[in-house]
């Protein structure tokens, strides 16, 4: 378990605290902030997962679409206890130190940008999914957990690609979400891309 405790979104960054953030999703793809470096790497102890609604960027009010959270090993096996979720398995994304003297402004943007539902927390980040060290420490990342009101529950991958094929918001498609996430994994490190994200994106592209 890497993840600390989650908390509201909102809070007062610390004047001129260092700040990394940990994306996982379209922040992996989408970097519209200001940043000193990156550092490719993974998280333990929870796999990505396309079940967290979008009102407001891949969807709308009545037609949410779906985007990504971060779901613990153990709450995966309570939520689909016929697919086990490997206690092996990391997820893989993109740790970016912002630029000096601009944390405060890029946390507000930030908190903005997710919203919709999400909770900040902080996480250890490796290099190697077997390293027993990690390489950074207390890094920030954007969580949708299982009580937030946009967490879509439950529900079979057949049915998320379905709403993933369909559905499109003020920033774009559901599918060029999903799209644009497994290629900047792939062109990052082919096995990033885990059997869930493979599988999905099948299923999407099948669905024309």
């Amino acid at each position: 378990m890497t993840i600390h405790s989650l908390s509201p979104l909102g809070s007062a960054w610390p004047a001129n605290r260092p700040l990394w953030v940990f994306g996982y999703g379209s922040l992996i793809y989408r970097v519209d902030f200001p940043i000193e470096t990156q550092v490719f790497g993974c998280i333990k102890g929870h796999r990505r997962a396309f079940l967290q609604e979008s009102h407001d960027h891949r969807g709308t009010e009545t037609h949410p679409g779906r985007v990504c959270t971060l779901i613990p090993h153990a709450q995966w096996a309570e939520m689909f206890p016929s697919e086990p979720s490997q206690e092996a398995s990391v997820c893989w994304g993109v740790a970016y130190k912002i630029k000096s003297g601009m944390e405060q402004q890029v946390k507000r943007h930030l908190d903005y940008r997710e919203k919709d539902g999400y909770s900040e927390a902080f996480v250890d980040v490796f290099g190697e999914a077997d390293d027993e060290q990690p390489v950074l420490r207390d890094v920030l990342v954007y969580v949708g957990a299982w009580d937030n009101p946009s967490f879509a529950g439950a529900e079979s991958l057949e049915h998320t690609a379905r709403v993933v094929a369909g559905a499109r918001g003020p920033s774009g498609t559901n599918r060029e979400y999903l799209y644009h996430l497994c290629n900047a994994l792939r062109e990052r490190n082919p096995a990033a891309v885990d059997a869930y994200l493979a599988r999905l994106e099948t299923l999407v592209k099948s669905l024309k």
